[in-house]
């Protein structure tokens, strides 16, 4: 988990920032990302601001998590490691149309994986995770909806048998409608998940099997195509059970 997420996950330490900014106190650089992005967004300033108590209303938590993820998405271009892939991701999300809101929003999404999308220690940042992230974007940016149906089409003829093109033809178009039904973003274990429970279990063994086999397959070409990392492939394969990830 990056840090600045960490710091204001905790209600108490947003809410007593935006209280020093609105007193004119000095604010550290970390707080200074945090109240510039509060700004961006005040209706989730508002809604942190006026939660009482120490319980958080579901909107309100959703308000402190977007704060803190989009702040942390600040601190990444100013990170030394990782300030050239965050301009480089920038950049192409913002050739292909993206407005400053949208790019903000894709960066902080993979903050949020980062965070909390896997089982590892949440006390430490895997910062290489999330620049391999960061380097998928330029290749996701310019992928095109006639570029997705053309890796479909050279991932479905390949299979040596009928159930084979079958499966790889179904798994292709499935995946592709669960993880980019609103653009290629980052293939994740959710959109894994979902594949999983929707079209491969309570299916016979031997369809599971095949469709099982397709996944990591595509998955694989993906990774050729510079659309996974192989960070992410190993994650992913190992989200599959896959023995070999």
């Amino acid at each position: 988990m990056h840090p600045l997420i960490a710091r204001f996950l905790s209600l108490d330490a947003a809410r007593e920032t935006l209280r020093k900014e609105k007193a004119g106190e000095p604010l550290d650089a970390e707080e200074q990302l945090f109240t510039a992005t509060a700004v961006k967004h005040p209706q989730q300033r508002s809604e942190v601001l006026g939660i009482s108590g120490r319980k958080l209303a579901s909107d309100a938590q959703a308000s402190l998590v977007l704060l803190a993820a989009h702040s942390a998405a600040l601190a990444v271009g100013q990170d030394a490691k990782l300030a050239a892939a965050t301009a480089k991701a920038r950049e192409a999300l913002t050739s292909e149309g993206a407005t400053e809101e949208e790019t903000d929003a894709f960066i902080a999404s993979i903050l949020l994986e980062e965070a909390f999308g896997y089982d590892e220690e949440v006390d430490s940042f895997d910062a290489s995770f999330v620049e391999e992230a960061l380097g998928e974007i330029p290749a996701l940016a310019a992928l095109t909806r006639e570029g997705v149906d053309a890796l479909m089409l050279k991932f479905s003829q390949k299979g040596a048998t009928d159930l084979e093109r079958t499966a790889r033809a179904h798994i292709a178009k499935r995946l592709f409608d669960i993880a980019w039904s609103e653009g290629p973003t980052p293939i994740n274990t959710e959109h894994l998940d979902t594949l999983l429970e929707s079209d491969i279990a309570g299916e016979t063994e031997e369809l599971q099997e095949a469709r099982l086999r397709a996944t990591v397959e595509l998955l694989q070409l993906l990774a050729q195509q510079g659309l996974i990392g192989p960070m992410r492939l190993s994650r992913l394969r190992a989200q599959l059970g896959d023995e070999d990830a």
